[in-house]
């Protein structure tokens, strides 16, 4: 009896681990689909695009992205994300992490309602504050230029920087900051050399979260940009119209490319992203 009972749960152990696996690898087909779909049609012809019924087996061909790169204005659009997302993302952590710093370590009034104020900041809709930062550019004189698209994005991504932050500067312990303050190192000093260092999965996972909003973010870049500071996603729109419709190839190549950098940095940062992702969220 004891050796059927065995046999029996093994079996069920393993038809319910084969249940599993089957639901997961079904999962990974349904997600990963759409971006198997992207890429296969950066890789057709215009004829093989339209081809009924859609072709499974084909000859790659690179055309699509030879003529996406060798443009002119993807060129630029790719300099103007770069200068646009490294700015927002600077701009972020600079203002951000010290503000978060302030939060987990000075007791001052209103503290805690002030720091979910600036969370809801975070909740609001994009469209709801976009008609305010237009006027607010334009008596200014910044509309049109990479300076509002960076201020913009910095709106939406300082209250993820402080709020994933401020855990891991309550996760530290004060010890060793007195420590260096025994030492003679002064607020400032204990803050860049000890503070930070310590911290570094955090500020990773903060910089490729908000690397992925303002990369990825088209509405703000739409509104307050021209043609000469316009990021790749709004180029995009530029092939999805035309004399001869939309030009699939060309728009999921350049999709692909604006994706790829992304995917890189993640994939290199990962070890970082994981830890500081799971760092910050548990107390001890």
């Amino acid at each position: 009896m004891a050796a059927l009972n065995y046999v029996g749960s093994r079996r069920g152990k393993l038809a319910y681990a084969g249940c599993v696996y089957a639901a997961l690898i079904l999962l990974t087909v349904v997600f990963l689909f759409p971006l198997y779909w992207i890429v296969s049609l950066s890789l057709k012809t215009r004829m093989q695009v339209f081809s009924k019924p859609p072709l499974f087996l084909w000859w790659p061909t690179f055309e699509n992205y030879a003529a996406v790169s060798h443009s002119a204005d993807f060129g630029q659009a790719f300099i103007n994300s770069l200068v646009v997302s490294g700015g927002a993302v600077s701009l972020s952590l600079l203002v951000g992490v010290p503000a978060a710093y302030a939060f987990a370590r000075f007791p001052f009034l209103g503290r805690n309602f002030l720091f979910f104020s600036l969370l809801a900041m975070r909740m609001l809709p994009p469209i709801a504050v976009l008609v305010p930062m237009y006027v607010l550019f334009s008596k200014l004189g910044l509309t049109t230029t990479r300076i509002s698209v960076i201020l913009a994005y910095t709106t939406f991504s300082l209250p993820l920087v402080v709020w994933i932050m401020r855990g891991f500067f309550e996760d530290l312990p004060r010890e060793l900051e007195e420590s260096a303050w025994v030492d003679g190192a002064s607020r400032y000093q204990t803050f860049y050399y000890v503070v930070l260092p310590l911290i570094r999965p955090g500020l990773v996972a903060a910089s490729i979260l908000c690397l992925q909003l303002a990369w990825n973010d088209f509405l703000f870049s739409a509104v307050l940009t021209n043609n000469a500071t316009r990021t790749l996603p709004v180029l995009m729109v530029v092939f999805s119209g035309g004399d001869s419709g939309v030009d699939w190839g060309s728009m999921t190549a350049s999709g692909v490319l604006v994706i790829l950098p992304v995917i890189i940095f993640s994939f290199l940062a990962q070890r970082h992203l994981v830890s500081g992702l799971s760092s910050g969220a548990v107390k001890g």
